[in-house]
């Protein structure tokens, strides 16, 4: 019996100490608060998350080198065009290249996203994502709650109109 107290105690003590040190921190899903991270812009511009509260936010993975994900960008164009003056919120986070190498690349293709940096791959922990699993689609109603996530391009500009229609209403 004293053994069992001592391995309760062990185990209670283990679990308080991961708990407070934030061991297994929970993977945001649908439905849950979005995490807030803080990432830098090309010009050095530090953004959060948090800076966008009250506001739908749409927050895409990409690299140059990434197919899918440049197969979606134009998508993603017709969509910032359409809803960026209608209060969307548009959060580019490139993942993998250089500033340069991806300023370039938006330049010749003439997209104008808010485009922030990772290259510690910040982006990939706060949301659990698997290593250089780009494209990734998170979209975060006005209240902050993700509404939902996109793991890989989108087919269609309708695809994508489709989830910005469930963060645009009065959520």
């Amino acid at each position: 019996m004293k053994l069992f107290f001592s391995v309760l105690l062990v185990i209670s003590i283990c679990s308080i100490f991961l708990a407070g040190c934030g061991g297994a921190a929970a993977c945001p899903k649908i439905g849950d608060a979005a995490p807030n991270f803080t990432l830098p812009t090309y010009e050095g511009k530090n953004i959060s998350l948090s800076d966008y509260a009250g506001k739908p936010v749409i927050i895409n993975t990409w690299s140059v080198s990434c197919i899918e994900c440049k197969k979606e960008m134009p998508y993603l164009k017709q969509i910032c065009d359409e809803y960026v003056p209608q209060g969307l919120v548009f959060l580019s986070v490139n993942t993998l290249d250089s500033t340069s190498v991806a300023k370039d690349f938006l330049s010749q293709n003439g997209y104008n996203f808010t485009v922030l940096f990772d290259s510690k791959r910040t982006i990939y922990k706060t949301f659990c994502l698997p290593k250089e699993a780009d494209p990734n689609t998170f979209f975060i109603g006005k209240d902050g709650i993700i509404k939902s996530i996109k793991i890989g391009g989108f087919a269609s500009k309708d695809d994508v109109e489709t989830e910005v229609q469930k963060i645009m209403g009065g959520s």
